[in-house]
């Protein structure tokens, strides 16, 4: 049986994890191409397949990868989404991505319905945990909540270590951290689809015994929430921070000003955050029913991986497991699905079908409900 040939563009930590799984599986073969030569050659020394992409030649060269390709998955942000899909396109390969960029997923929904249908394709943004994996769980409980139901979804990634007065440190992207905390979050409020400030709402809540605290943040549901307004009465996405983060990173950016200055604040947090592979992922979903019902509440809780002298992350572990089983139901043809795939359409249920989802499936890892 021929190997299934996937093209991953990006070469950073994300990159890596996910061409270094799908290769622990004899189905697959997984080529990294990027642009940056320290991060391939990093990727190389680690036994990962690499090829260069870069220059003038940036977009021939990855459009000769593609054609020899089955999936493209995109984990480099600073890849326009909307060009390597079209690429994936003309070249009739799948297309996936782990960019949470706000409006990612909208852009390619754009971009496939201005084009002819390619009836065999799929194209899935918003693969890994958030949008990705909760999205997933939360649109299982969606499926079954009635008009009255509230339904608050929590997920947060932190340092298991904290050595520092934000309680943070440098786990998985700058850029997309930035992006939670500036953009609009989209919710649902008494029915009604509705725009929330982030960093807002916060309150105080116990996860798998950690006391943290929860704000809105943007991009995990903006689907989901357009999807289910005038379903359910409420809908909310909030991040999971250890206390008095919110405190110091308001501090930063509105008595400072960084709100303003974006670059500046992204500039800080590179330099000073310290870089981390042992962290924790905590994922949490709230639900009541009706007003006069009691709180029903499930978690799941992630942790870092140790490997000898060092850690493999659980947002690595997290990230790639969705991403590489959504690859595999989708090139094994298992997905039940073609064209647009937004996050969470494919869930839990089915994607249990893929050995890869065996890393974050709820049903075996650390669950309950209290």
């Amino acid at each position: 049986m021929s190997t299934i040939p996937v093209l991953v563009v990006g070469a950073g930590r994300m990159g890596q994890r996910i061409a270094s799984l799908l290769g622990q599986d004899g189905r697959f073969a997984a080529l990294i191409a990027a642009s940056d030569k320290d991060t391939l050659a990093q990727a190389g020394q680690n036994g990962l397949a690499t090829s260069m992409a870069s220059g003038s030649q940036f977009r021939d060269d990855l459009n000769h990868l593609v054609k020899s390709s089955s999936a493209v998955i995109l984990t480099d942000g600073s890849i326009s989404s909307i060009d390597l899909a079209e690429i994936a396109y003309k070249n009739g390969s799948h297309y996936l991505d782990i960019i949470e960029k706000s409006g990612n997923s909208e852009g390619l929904e754009k971009l496939l319905y201005n084009l002819p249908a390619q009836s065999d394709l799929c194209f899935a943004p918003g693969c890994g945990l958030a949008p990705g994996h909760v999205t997933g769980l939360a649109a299982e409980v969606l499926e079954h909540a009635g008009p009255l139901a509230e339904i608050t979804v929590f997920v947060g990634v932190l340092p298991a270590k904290p050595t520092n007065r934000l309680g943070y440190a440098n786990i998985w992207s700058i850029d997309g951290l930035i992006g939670e905390y500036s953009n609009k979050c989209l919710a649902i409020k008494g029915g009604d689809l509705i725009v929330l400030p982030p960093l807002t709402e916060k309150e105080q809540i116990s996860v798998g015994g950690f006391s943290l605290e929860a704000f809105t943040t943007a991009g995990s549901i903006d689907g989901l929430a357009q999807q289910y307004a005038g379903r359910v009465d409420s809908l909310v996405f909030k991040t999971l921070r250890y206390p008095g983060h919110l405190n110091y990173i308001e501090f930063l950016l509105h008595d400072m000003g960084l709100t303003n200055r974006l670059y500046q604040l992204r500039n800080l947090l590179m330099t000073a955050l310290p870089k981390t592979e042992n962290d924790r992922v905590l994922i949490a979903l709230r639900v009541r029913e009706n007003p006069e019902a009691n709180e029903q509440w499930t978690y799941q809780v992630l942790h870092a991986k140790r490997v000898g002298d060092h850690y493999l992350s659980a947002i690595g572990a997290a990230t790639a497991s969705h991403v590489c089983a959504m690859t595999d139901l989708i090139c094994t043809q298992r997905s039940q699905a073609i064209g647009f795939i937004g996050p969470g359409s494919i869930g839990p249920q089915l994607l249990r079908a893929s050995p890869f989802f065996d890393h974050i499936d709820p049903a075996k890892q650390s669950q309950s409900v209290f």
